[in-house]
């Protein structure tokens, strides 16, 4: 077939669409590539967004775990021994018990004489016992599980909290010396109550987590 005559038979505005159509067809081509990397740069973009911003936060966490770490390097191995362990609880019931119990007539009282012997004795001293030491390359951490429950009133709870939080209970100054506790498990329940003195049974859990 003689490709000038079938030329020759298409109608001179159906010719010019075609060569048209041929001639925007690079166009179109080329734009479709563009987009297409477009698309590809802009998911690019955003990807390295989202890496940026997991490496920000991990330096931020790496930075602030090194200054806890800092913080808690010197800290007192016997902390707990010397403080929380060394508190003497329902100190204003003691004292009132033991006037009452230098009275004459209140001498032989043996609802006195026990009771005082149970808040001087241990079974109201806060004693922990320890389950096995976990270690990491940056830190070590035992669970302190108190040994029994203990009677306390507001204050001696205020007191405890202090300690663990490591803030001393009458200035609010932090103690330097305290290794890193956490509370796990503190509960109290009312055991009895009064005008002047309510009792609470307290429980409590903590983790000590010293850093190497």
């Amino acid at each position: 077939m003689d490709f000038s005559q079938l030329l020759k038979d298409i109608p001179q505005s159906r010719l010019l669409l075609y060569l048209l159509i041929i001639g925007l067809l690079p166009l179109l081509l080329v734009g479709m590539f563009l987009f297409s990397n477009l698309e590809t740069v802009d998911q690019l973009e955003t990807s390295l967004q989202i890496l940026q911003s997991k490496v920000v936060q991990k330096e931020k966490k790496q930075a602030s775990n090194i200054a806890l770490a800092n913080y808690y390097r010197k800290a007192d191995h016997f902390y707990i021994d010397k403080n929380l362990e060394k508190l003497h609880l329902l100190e204003p019931e003691t004292e009132a018990l033991k006037k009452i119990s230098e009275n004459p007539n209140f001498a032989d009282n043996e609802i006195v004489r026990k009771r005082l012997e149970f808040l001087n004795g241990p079974l109201n001293r806060i004693s922990f016992n320890e389950s096995a030491v976990q270690s990491t390359p940056q830190f070590q951490e035992v669970v302190e599980l108190l040994a029994h429950p203990v009677e306390v009133n507001q204050s001696d709870i205020r007191k405890i909290l202090s300690l663990v939080e490591g803030v001393e209970f009458t200035s609010a100054k932090p103690v330097t010396e305290k290794p890193q506790l956490i509370l796990l498990e503190f509960k109290f329940d009312k055991k009895s109550s009064s005008d002047k003195n309510e009792i609470y049974v307290l429980n409590m859990k903590l983790l000590k987590r010293e850093y190497l």
